[in-house]
C-alpha cells in the first residue's frame, strides 16, 4: 500500500518507453514519453488504489450495518 505511487511510475515508464522504442522513436523522444508515462501511469494506479480503499471500507460499514440491524431485529421488544 505504501509503494502504489512508486509502481505506477515505474510500470508507466516502462510500458511508455517500450513502445516508443517499439514504434521507431529516437531515444530522446521515447524518454520523454515514458517520463509523461510515469506521471500517468502513477497518478492512475494511486487513483484505482484510492478507489479500492474506499469501496473496502463502504462494504465494511454496510456490513456493519447489515449485522447491527440483525441484532436489533432479534432481540425482543422489552416490557
Amino acid at each position: 500500500m505504501k509503494f502504489f505511487l512508486t509502481l505506477g511510475g515505474f510500470l508507466g515508464f516502462t510500458i511508455a518507453l517500450a513502445a516508443s522504442l517499439h514504434a521507431g522513436n529516437e531515444p530522446a523522444f521515447a524518454l520523454r514519453d515514458g517520463a509523461i508515462g510515469c506521471l500517468v501511469g502513477a497518478f492512475i494506479l494511486r487513483l484505482m488504489h484510492a478507489v479500492l480503499l474506499s469501496s473496502i471500507r463502504t462494504h465494511i460499514l454496510e456490513r456493519a450495518e447489515a449485522e447491527k440491524a440483525a441484532a436489533l431485529k432479534d432481540v425482543p421488544p422489552s416490557a
